[in-house]
């Protein structure tokens, strides 16, 4: 980062290196390819040339099950297809932490426990952190921490949504 340029560059720079986001809709324009929606976010960081944009854009989709869908519009994908690609488009400059504002809420079952793996992946294998909001309890049960905020306010302690998430997600004795 350019330690000169004006905050708000600043800002925009750290966002697009260390932040990846997934909405509840998954917001991919529709005049754009799932392959070049993924890539938008590697073209404004700027770190890789076209090839290298493409390559990784690629290797994302394939991550995601989406080999094959490269050329194809949003409305030529289903649900769970366009949320995938919007994850992949949140991974392209390679974040830290993936925000995930109720990343299932639109999706069907099978589509939902997808997306919630992978978002799980993300964390166990990659080593990323997701913080995701949700009002599924199925969803929430697979975090390693729970914190449970009633208009506005957190009513369950940090430590006690651990302990009950552990407790709903260890088989029964």
């Amino acid at each position: 980062m350019n330690p000169e340029a004006p905050p708000a560059a600043i800002l925009v720079e750290m966002r697009l290196e260390k932040l990846g986001f997934v909405f509840q809709f998954h917001f991919l324009l529709p005049e754009f390819s799932a392959l070049d929606n993924v890539v938008l976010p590697m073209r404004r960081l700027a770190r890789l040339d076209a090839a290298a944009r493409r390559a990784r854009g690629l290797q994302l989709l394939g991550d995601l099950g989406l080999e094959g869908h490269e050329r194809k519009r949003p409305s030529q994908l289903s649900g769970g297809q366009r949320q995938r690609v919007a994850i992949a488009r949140a991974l392209a400059n390679d974040p830290v932490i993936v925000l995930a504002d109720e990343p299932t809420a639109s999706l069907d079952t099978k589509s939902s426990e997808n997306v919630r793996g992978i978002l799980r992946d993300l964390a166990s294998k990659q080593n990323r952190s997701v913080v995701a909001v949700t009002h599924d309890v199925h969803f929430a049960s697979v975090a390693d921490r729970v914190i449970e905020i009633v208009d506005g306010r957190i009513v369950t302690p940090a430590s006690a949504g651990i302990a009950a998430n552990q407790s709903a997600t260890q088989p029964a004795s």
